[in-house]
């Protein structure tokens, strides 16, 4: 709720209640912490936090995730795509090659992208034709931003918002509305994704986007108040 030192006070105090054969847990809370200071644009602080996280339980599939996304950040885009395809090699997962693809398109390498994009799109369908619900998120933000498929965005967005309704799945709708050109649609989400009082970066800009006029610009100055570097690479958790 943008309370931000009140969520690492909090880590804090969970690291302090456990015990030295719980490292694992540890190096958990430890990532919670580095995302905390990633998701206001603190890399340095977010960095001190994954080592911490690494040192503590050598190995952790979640530690090289969160410090590939931090690497990709930093425009370290090489380095992050090897960590990624490190993890994929052990986890056949589409997010992880979607990641790897934007990677690449940044990078301006577009056949890579389009190879990535390919996979993790088919990875996507293949789960949700399995009965699985757990990427119809994924779906919605890759037909929105890669597909550029506002209709299919619009789709996989709400079905997801019926399975579990909260800001985010509000907030894809939204987005997804204002791809397919129903701004009317896209400001009613985004309204009711804002009226949960949730305080987050991504969140503003996609409202900045949204919105027209001052409370777009105005919707923008708090996104990037909160983190002066929202525009740069992450992943979609």
């Amino acid at each position: 709720m943008g309370d931000l030192e009140g969520a690492d006070r909090l880590y804090r105090d969970a690291e302090d209640e456990l015990t030295a054969k719980e490292m694992r847990s540890y190096a958990w809370l430890e990532v919670q912490r580095g995302f905390l200071a990633f998701s206001r644009g603190a890399y340095a602080d977010a960095r001190t936090h994954y080592d911490r996280a690494e040192a503590a339980y050598p190995g952790y599939w979640l530690v090289d995730e969160y410090k590939a996304e931090l690497l990709g950040a930093e425009g370290h885009y090489t380095d992050a795509i090897a960590v990624f395809r490190s993890l994929l090699a052990k986890s056949d997962r589409p997010d992880l090659q979607q990641a790897i693809a934007e990677l690449y398109g940044i990078a301006e390498q577009a056949d890579a992208a389009r190879h990535w994009q390919n996979g993790a799109l088919s990875g996507y369908l293949e789960s949700a034709r399995r009965g699985e619900v757990h990427y119809y998120h994924h779906l919605t933000d890759f037909y929105a931003d890669v597909a550029k498929d506002g209709a299919a965005a619009v789709t996989w967005a709400r079905a997801d918002l019926q399975l579990r309704k909260n800001f985010a799945t509000e907030a894809a709708l939204a987005w997804a509305f204002y791809r397919n050109a129903e701004f009317d649609e896209a400001r009613g989400w985004i309204g009711r994704a804002l009226a949960s009082g949730v305080v987050d970066a991504h969140l503003l800009f996609r409202a900045a986007k949204i919105y027209a006029g001052a409370d777009g610009l105005e919707y923008l100055e708090r996104a990037k108040k909160l983190n002066p570097l929202v525009e740069r690479f992450h992943l979609h958790h």
